[in-house]
C-alpha cells in the first residue's frame, strides 16, 4: 500500500511539473494575425454584349471599297485645314488650294464622273440617230466572211465575263442595300447597348468606391475583436514573457514541496519498516536458539557416535543488528508538521495568481480598451467620409441625365430615319433592279442567240429566237444610255459624301487620330469636360482619356483625381492613432497582488531546512544493511547437518534431519518475510542518502529564485507591459496600415478601370462606320462598277446584235469564191 501511494505521488508530481516546465518553452513573441484576403474585393461589373465588327464574306467588298477610297485618298489626315476652318472659317477660303490637293483624287472622280454625266447621254442620242439613219449598225446587212463565227464566239464570251461582272455587282448592291436598312434597323437597340454600358459603368464607381470603404469594417472589426479579447492576446503575451523568469522559480518550489512530501513519506517508510525489521529479528533469534540447543543436545547425547558439528553451530548466530537503525520519529514529526502546511498548494497559489495575468488585465484595462474603442469609430466614420467627399460622384447623376437626353432623342429621330430608310431601301432596290435588267438582257440574249442561231442559215432566214436575241442585246443598250447618267449621278453624290466621312471620320477614328485631332483643332474649346465631372484644378484631355482606357486604366489615372482629390490626406490615420496611442500609454497593469510564495511557504522551505534530515548518521545504517544476516546461509547449513546425520545411529539420525528440515524451514521464512523489508530499507535509505545531501543547497536556491523572480515582477514588468503593449498596438496599427494601402491600390489602380467607356466609343465607331457607312459605300461601289461596265457592254452588246438578228439583205459565201446575191427591200 506504501508503494502504490508513492507511485501515484510521483506520478501527480511529474504531470504538475511537466505542466509548469512547459509555460516558458511555449512562450513566443507576439503575431499579427492579419486577414488581408479577407478584404472585400471590387464587386464585378457585367455589361451589355459590345456590337462585334462586321464579319464574312461581305468584308471581301468593303476591303476593296477602302482599298479604292484609300487610293482616291492616300493623303494623311488635314489637321492643319481642320484647326484653321474651326479657328476661323473666313481663312479657308485662302486655303482653297490645300483643300483642292486634298480632294484632289475626289476631284479627279469627280471629273470622270461627270464626264460619264454628259457624254453617256450624247452618245446615247447620236447612236439612235446613226443607227436610224442606217448607220452605227443599223443596217440590215451582214458581211459574212471566214471568221464569222470565231468573231460572233470572241464578242459572246467578251460579253458574257462583262454582263458576269455587272451581275456581281447587281448582287453586291442587293447585299449591301439590304446590309444598310439592318444596320439603321437595328441602330435603336445596338445604340442603347455602349449607352446602358457607360451608365452601368457610372454606377459602378460608385458600388466600387463603396465596397471599398465598406471593406473596413474588416480590419476595424478585426482590431475591435482583438480589444475585445486583450486578455487572450495582449495578457498572455505579458504572462508569457514575464515566465521566462517567473516560471523557473515556480518550478524550482514545487520541486521542493515534492522533495518534501517524497522525503516525509521515505522516512515513514524507513520507520515502519526498521520496527517490523526488529521484530522479525526477535522471532529469528527465538527460533535460532531454540534450534542451536537442539542441536547441542542431540550431539551431546549421540557422544561418539555423532560427527561433532560445533562448528556448525558457530554459524547459526545473527551478524545483522536491525537495532543500529535509529529511530527517526523526532524528524518524521518535525515532517509531518511541514507537510501538513501543504507547500505544493501553496505554489499552485502563486502559480495560479501569475496565471491570471490576462484577466487581470482585463479587468484593470477596461476603461482604456473603451476609449481606444471610441477612436476605432472615428477611424471607421473617417474612412466611409471617403464615399462622400470622393470626386466625380456627385456628377455622375447629370452625366447619366446627360447620356438619357442623348438616348431619348435618338429615340426621337430615329424612328424617323428608319422611315425614309425605307424610301432609301426602295430606291436601292430599283437601282439594283435597273442593272439587273440590264443584266437579264445580255444573258437572256447570249441564251436565244447561241442555243436559236445556226450558222448556215442565211442572216436574212435566221429564227425568231434569235432574232429576239439581239434585239434584247439593243434594248439593253437601250436602257443602259437612257439611266447610265442618273446612275452615275447618284453614284457621284454617294461617292462625294460617303467617301469623304470614311477619309475625314472613320478611317481616323480605327487608326485613333479622330479625338486628338478633335482635341488639337479647338472643337472642344466651349467644352469644360473637367469642370462637367466637376472636377476642380485639372484639364482633361478627350483622345488621352481615350487612350488610356483603351489600356483599361483606372479612373483614378484617367481623370487625374489625384490633383483634385488629396487621398492621403482622407486617409491620414496619424491623428487617430496618436490618440489611440496616447490612450494605450496610459495602460498601468498593477501586479502587487501577485505572491508566489507566501510568508508561510517560506517558513515552510526553513523549517525543512531544520528538520536535520541532512543531518542524518546513514552511513552505519548502510553498513548494518550490507551485512549478511548469517556467515553461511542456513540452507547450506541443513545440507551440512543432514549429511553429518548419514553416520549418526538412530534416532539421532531422525533427530538431526528433522532439525535440518526447521533450519530450511526458518530459511525460508526469512527469504519471504525479512529480506523484502531489508532490500525496501536498503532503497529508501540510499535514495533518502542521496536527496538529503542536497536539501540544504535546494532549500536555499529555491528562496533565492523565488525571491529573485518577486522582485522581477515588480521591479521590471511595467517595462515588458510597455514593450507587449507597444507590440500589440503596433500590429493592430498594421492591420489598418495594411488596409489603408490595400484601399490606395484599389482606388488608384482597380477603380473603375474604364475600358467599358472606349468600348462604348468603339461600339458607336463599329455602328456607324462598320455596319451603316461601309454597307453604304459598298452600295455606290458596286452602282459605280456596274454602270462604268455599262459602256463595254455598249460596244460587245451592239457588236453581237448583229450576229444574231435576222438582216435583210443576204450575203452569200461558198468555197471562198465571193458571190453576192442581192435580194430587193421588201416592201
Amino acid at each position: 500500500m506504501a508503494f502504490h501511494w508513492r507511485i501515484v505521488h510521483s506520478s501527480l508530481g511529474l504531470f504538475v511539473f511537466t505542466t509548469l516546465a512547459c509555460f516558458p518553452l511555449s512562450a513566443t513573441k507576439q503575431s499579427c494575425i492579419r486577414k488581408q484576403d479577407n478584404f472585400s474585393s471590387i464587386p464585378e461589373t457585367r455589361y451589355g454584349s459590345n456590337p462585334h465588327p462586321t464579319s464574312g464574306a461581305i468584308l471581301v467588298l468593303y476591303h476593296m471599297v477602302h482599298t479604292f477610297l484609300d487610293m482616291v485618298q492616300p493623303n494623311p489626315f488635314p489637321t492643319d485645314l481642320i484647326k484653321t476652318f474651326v479657328n476661323n472659317n473666313k481663312e479657308i477660303e485662302k486655303n482653297y488650294q490645300k483643300i483642292l490637293r486634298y480632294e484632289v483624287g475626289f476631284i479627279v472622280c469627280a471629273g470622270i464622273g461627270l464626264l460619264f454625266f454628259i457624254l453617256m447621254p450624247l452618245v446615247g442620242i447620236f447612236f439612235c440617230c446613226c443607227r436610224c439613219c442606217g448607220n452605227c449598225g443599223g443596217a440590215m446587212y451582214q458581211e459574212q466572211t471566214e471568221s464569222i463565227n470565231c468573231k460572233r464566239k470572241t464578242l459572246a464570251a467578251i460579253l458574257f465575263l462583262v454582263t458576269t461582272v455587272m451581275l456581281a455587282g447587281s448582287v453586291c448592291m442587293f447585299v449591301s442595300n439590304e446590309k444598310t436598312t439592318e444596320s439603321l434597323q437595328d441602330n435603336g437597340t445596338l445604340l442603347r447597348i455602349p449607352s446602358e454600358n457607360l451608365k452601368i459603368y457610372l454606377r459602378a464607381i460608385l458600388t466600387e468606391v463603396t465596397a471599398i470603404t465598406n471593406s473596413s469594417t474588416v480590419p476595424i472589426n478585426s482590431v475591435t475583436g482583438n480589444l475585445d479579447n486583450i486578455g487572450s492576446n495582449l495578457g498572455v503575451a505579458i504572462r508569457e514573457k514575464l515566465g521566462e523568469t517567473i516560471y523557473p522559480a515556480l518550478n524550482s518550489a514545487f520541486q521542493l514541496a515534492q522533495g518534501i512530501d517524497e522525503t516525509n513519506k521515505r522516512l515513514l517508510l524507513i520507520n515502519s519498516t526498521a520496527a517490523n525489521l526488529l521484530h522479525q529479528q526477535e522471532v529469528l533469534e527465538q527460533n535460532l536458539t531454540a534450534i542451536r540447543q537442539n542441536i547441542n543436545n542431540i550431539f551431546n547425547n549421540c557422544s561418539s557416535q555423532c560427527v561433532n558439528a560445533q562448528d556448525l553451530l558457530k554459524d547459526l548466530h545473527l551478524l545483522t543488528n536491525f537495532n543500529m537503525v535509529p529511530n527517526m520519529d523526532t524528524e518524521i514529526e518535525a515532517l509531518n508538521r511541514i507537510a501538513n502546511t501543504n507547500l505544493s498548494s501553496i505554489v499552485q497559489m502563486g502559480d495560479k495568481a501569475f496565471n491570471d495575468i490576462p484577466a487581470l488585465l482585463v479587468n484593470q484595462s477596461a476603461g482604456t480598451v473603451s476609449e481606444m474603442k471610441k477612436s476605432i469609430t472615428d477611424v471607421k466614420a473617417q474612412i466611409t467620409n471617403v464615399t462622400k467627399d470622393f470626386p466625380i460622384l456627385t456628377s455622375i447623376n447629370s452625366v447619366i441625365n446627360m447620356i438619357d437626353d442623348i438616348t431619348a432623342k435618338i429615340d426621337i429621330y430615329l424612328p424617323l430615319v428608319q422611315q425614309g430608310d425605307k424610301y432609301r431601301w426602295i430606291v436601292g432596290i430599283v437601282l439594283s433592279c435597273i442593272i439587273l435588267l440590264v443584266v437579264l438582257c445580255n444573258y437572256l440574249g447570249l441564251l436565244l442567240g447561241a442555243m436559236c442561231l445556226k450558222p448556215d442559215v442565211d442572216p436574212t432566214e435566221r429564227s425568231s429566237l434569235s432574232n429576239c436575241g439581239g434585239s434584247l442585246f439593243m434594248v439593253g443598250v437601250c436602257f443602259s444610255f437612257i439611266f447610265s447618267w442618273l446612275l452615275i449621278l447618284l453614284v457621284f453624290i454617294m461617292f462625294i459624301v460617303g467617301g469623304n466621312v470614311y477619309s475625314l471620320v472613320c478611317k481616323p477614328w480605327v487608326n485613333d487620330e479622330l479625338f486628338q485631332v478633335i482635341e488639337t483643332s479647338g472643337l472642344t474649346a466651349n467644352v469644360d469636360l473637367a469642370q462637367s465631372l466637376g472636377l476642380q484644378n485639372t484639364s482633361l484631355n478627350i483622345n488621352s482619356i481615350y487612350n488610356h482606357c483603351q489600356k483599361n486604366m483606372s479612373v483614378w489615372k484617367v481623370l487625374h483625381l489625384s490633383q483634385t482629390f488629396n487621398l492621403d490626406e482622407h486617409l491620414n490615420l496619424n491623428k487617430y492613432t496618436g490618440d489611440i496611442s496616447s490612450e494605450f500609454d496610459k495602460l498601468d497593469v498593477n501586479f502587487s497582488g501577485i505572491v508566489l510564495l507566501d510568508k508561510q511557504g517560506k517558513q515552510t522551505v526553513k523549517d525543512f531546512l531544520n528538520t536535520g534530515v541532512n543531518d542524518l548518521n546513514f552511513t552505519s545504517i548502510s553498513e548494518q544493511l550490507r551485512m549478511p544476516l548469517f556467515k553461511k546461509d542456513l540452507y547450506v547449513i541443513a545440507e551440512k547437518l543432514q549429511n553429518n546425520s548419514k553416520t549418526a545411529p538412530e534416532p539421532f539420525k531422525t533427530d538431526l534431519n528433522n532439525e535440518a528440515a526447521s533450519l530450511k524451514e526458518l530459511d525460508g521464512w526469512i527469504q519471504s518475510n525479512m529480506m523484502p523489508n531489508i532490500e525496501i530499507l536498503k532503497e529508501n535509505i540510499k535514495n533518502l542518502q542521496a536527496n538529503s545531501s542536497q536539501i540544504q543547497v535546494n532549500g536555499n536556491a529555491t528562496l533565492s529564485k523565488v525571491d529573485s523572480a518577486q522582485t522581477f515582477l515588480h521591479t521590471k514588468a511595467l517595462g515588458i507591459i510597455k514593450n507587449e503593449s507597444k507590440i500589440f498596438l503596433d500590429c493592430q496599427f498594421d492591420y489598418l496600415i495594411a488596409y489603408v494601402n490595400w484601399t490606395k491600390t484599389m482606388i488608384t489602380e482597380n477603380l473603375a478601370r474604364c475600358r467599358p467607356v472606349a468600348d462604348a466609343f468603339d461600339s458607336v465607331e463599329t455602328i456607324a462606320c462598320s455596319y451603316f457607312l461601309d454597307s453604304l459605300n459598298a452600295f455606290w461601289f458596286s452602282l459605280g462598277w456596274s454602270t462604268i461596265f455599262f459602256i463595254p457592254s455598249i460596244i460587245f452588246a451592239v457588236k453581237l446584235a448583229k450576229f444574231y438578228r435576222r438582216m435583210k439583205t443576204s450575203d452569200l459565201y461558198d468555197n471562198g469564191d465571193s458571190q453576192f446575191e442581192m435580194n430587193p427591200l421588201q416592201q
